[in-house]
């Protein structure tokens, strides 16, 4: 079996991950379970195509393919896809895809896709169901308050939910509802706090915005959560502002334009963006995506001196990004 897991949220991908695993017999995991970097796609190839010695499953991952860094000698590669056994699963994860690649058109002949888009960060009602849903699983009674409280103080870090969760059910191990005032001093709220980082920094508040971000900070918040949320809340309004500007001006052609899944929303944000310069939404938007970008390479080489390099650049870039509102 070939599949092709892709999406943000990573919390859902491992979960993936974890249940092919436990498809392998656990005593044979070192010769039934690999995993490759996607710089050495031939190897993953080799192994996959080879019967598992056991004759039981095998399962072979392929991670971090986003399919780009491929080209023709890869594509050749995965001409090998059809002899690859029944019995192994080969797994190819990637965050996010290019659909029109002709790579990826060729892998997908061969493999289940599985799509894990992050839940949007203002969708407090999908939020809360996969909340809910997390919960249960682990057979964590919260009061529906306590559910609300969680899905605005975690937002749609579903890896952080779980964590979070895990520490909650251990609190309330004999089993009882765990109630709003409980839940409140045991997780902070945290991710309300990176939305109001990007209103900040949209108004050009620089004293408002060291003040949150250093609070982020020293409650080891993510930089990529922090990022990601900034990123989402930016390209929300200049897709707004672009739209109004182009003369649209019923709400639900705004939200349909702007993908958009509550129309509601919409009345909040015109008021958001109607003092606001397109060209800084815009400008903003390309430098954050460029911070985004600058954290991931600095994730891949997993050197402490990255991560601190990192932080830096994140407080000299929002700063940055907030001076282009206080100019407008």
């Amino acid at each position: 079996m070939i599949v092709l897991l892709t999406g943000d949220d990573q919390h859902a991908i491992q979960e993936q991950l974890n249940q092919y695993k436990a498809e392998i017999d656990s005593q044979w995991l070192t010769l039934c379970y690999h995993r490759f970097p996607a710089d050495q796609l031939d190897r993953a190839i080799s192994v996959a195509r080879t019967r598992s010695l056991t004759g039981g499953k095998k399962l072979v991952i392929v991670e971090n393919c986003h399919l780009k860094q491929w080209g023709d000698t890869e594509l050749s590669t995965l001409q090998q896809l059809i002899q690859v056994p029944e019995f192994t699963i080969l797994l190819f994860v990637a965050t996010n895809v290019d659909k029109r690649l002709k790579i990826y058109k060729h892998l997908v002949k061969y493999a289940k896709l599985f799509e894990f888009p992050l839940i949007p960060p203002w969708r407090t009602d999908l939020i809360e169901k996969a909340i809910s849903t997390q919960a249960k699983k682990i057979k964590l009674v919260l009061s529906k308050d306590a559910v609300e409280y969680l899905a605005e103080a975690i937002g749609n870090d579903m890896t952080r939910a779980a964590t979070e969760l895990r520490k909650l059910y251990i609190y309330g191990n004999n089993g009882r509802q765990l109630e709003l005032a409980e839940v409140k001093e045991l997780v902070p709220c945290q991710t309300q706090n990176s939305l109001q980082l990007a209103s900040a920094i949209r108004q050009g508040e620089s004293n408002q915005v060291l003040h949150l971000l250093d609070d982020l900070l020293s409650r080891s918040e993510p930089l990529m959560v922090i990022v990601a949320t900034l990123l989402t809340q930016f390209r929300t309004w200049l897709w707004v502002k672009s739209a109004i500007i182009s003369g649209i001006k019923k709400d639900s052609e705004l939200a349909q334009l702007c993908s958009i899944s509550n129309p509601n929303r919409i009345y909040y944000l015109r008021q958001e963006v109607a003092n606001t310069s397109i060209n800084a939404l815009a400008k903003a938007v390309t430098m954050v995506l460029d911070l985004e970008m600058s954290i991931k390479r600095g994730a891949d080489s997993g050197a402490v001196a990255s991560h601190r390099a990192s932080s830096k650049d994140l407080l000299l870039i929002i700063l940055s990004v907030s001076r282009l509102f206080k100019l407008t």
